[in-house]
């Protein structure tokens, strides 16, 4: 049961985006217990810490561009039906 919570915690910020994922990792960091932590003790916490920075090394320093749907399926917004 507490494995599935850190989890969807984890997705919960996540969900946010890599920036907002590096500002709640330092928030973290300094000791902050952020709303969507609330529900985990401390150990929990910095298991929820630590599999962050994990996930965040992946992209060294820098975060993906999300790009909206529409440019994804090629459909560029510009008035044309090509």
């Amino acid at each position: 049961m507490r494995d599935k919570q850190i989890e969807h915690c984890i997705e919960v910020i996540c969900q946010k985006g890599c920036q907002s994922v590096r500002d709640d990792i330092r928030l973290l960091e300094q000791g902050v217990v952020l709303p969507e932590l609330a529900v985990l003790d401390d150990l929990a916490r910095l298991k929820v810490l630590k599999e962050l920075r994990a996930i965040m090394a992946v992209y060294g320093d820098s975060c993906p561009v999300d790009l909206p749907s529409e440019v994804l399926r090629g459909n560029r917004g510009h008035g044309s039906n090509a």
